[in-house]
């Protein structure tokens, strides 16, 4: 083996792995509607069992589930997967409009919709559903 040969290979194989991690960080990665979709197809299941499992709320309270979030040096941003019955949530979703909804504590940064009466909920950094609003 040649001594061209000993630095090539290692440094396509440390190229080709950067590559990989920007392909998938782009398509399914940081908070795109793609990475969404993927999300859906892997933990749907799951994460929907949890929202149906939970009690009716007697305060008009939308079901909900901790579905995504990330942040660095306390700027922290949770999804939320929640249980929309009667799709009052479709037309942010389908408009992008930002604003508070009833049956959710905090105003909405971003709504997608998933399916009838799924749809995720992203709050502005740093808020939650249960404090900071």
């Amino acid at each position: 083996m040649s001594r061209t040969s000993k630095i090539v290979f290692p440094l396509i194989t440390v190229l080709g792995g950067v590559a990989l991690a920007a392909i998938w960080w782009v398509v399914i990665g940081y908070n795109s509607a793609l990475g969404t979709t993927a999300r859906s197809l892997v933990r749907s299941h799951q994460c929907k069992a949890e929202v149906l499992a939970q009690p009716e709320t007697t305060t008009g309270e939308l079901k909900h589930v901790e579905w995504d979030g990330w942040g660095w040096g306390g700027q922290d941003t949770t999804v939320y997967l929640v249980l929309d019955p009667t799709d009052s949530l479709s037309q942010a979703a389908s408009s992008h409009q930002q604003g508070k909804y009833s049956g959710i504590p905090c105003e909405i940064f971003l709504v997608r919709r998933l399916e009838a009466h799924w749809d995720t909920v992203q709050f502005y950094t740093n808020h939650d559903w249960q404090h900071n609003c």
